[in-house]
């Protein structure tokens, strides 16, 4: 899927863009200007061919939903969230929900998450996989409940205040 000509410079819902492509393996979103974005809902659910995601040129400053965006990325096992600006998200429901092969750091820096119901369930079970939750210090509780969501098995750790 060649995206290179995309022009998402005004754009601010990606909800759901890429949802139900489950026969994609990779994305180069390299191009993609996602800084008026504010809706990143349920951007790659359900593509649970997708290998690797490197999202590391997103600038996601203004996004405040990010519920359900890798949720059932079973083959995920690398994704690239060190540019995720988190600071005013205040959904992120379900969002690596049977995420289960996923080794990733996400960086919550909004205190103020008013929604992260089911976000680690069934997320880095498999061998290998881990997610790594650092934090700014006033979200440090809202962390440990986050991590509380996770499946049993689930290999989700609070890393460091940041």
């Amino acid at each position: 899927l060649d995206l290179s000509s995309f022009n998402t410079s005004n754009v601010t819902n990606m909800e759901s863009m890429f949802s139900g492509c489950s026969p994609l393996t990779s994305l180069d979103l390299s191009n993609f200007n996602t800084s008026n974005a504010t809706d990143m809902s349920a951007m790659f659910k359900n593509c649970s061919s997708l290998k690797s995601l490197d999202l590391s040129s997103f600038n996601t400053s203004n996004v405040t939903d990010i519920g359900y965006m890798f949720s059932n990325c079973s083959s995920l096992t690398s994704l690239d969230l060190s540019s995720f600006n988190t600071s005013n998200v205040t959904n992120m429901e379900s969002m690596f929900i049977s995420c289960s092969s996923l080794t990733t750091t996400i960086n919550i820096m909004n205190a103020g998450v008013t929604s992260y119901s089911y976000m680690f369930t069934g997320a880095a079970t498999n061998t290998g996989a881990k997610i790594t939750v650092n934090y700014i210090a006033d979200a440090s509780t809202k962390v440990d409940n986050m991590i509380a969501t996770k499946s049993e098995t689930s290999n989700v750790v609070k890393g460091s205040q940041i």
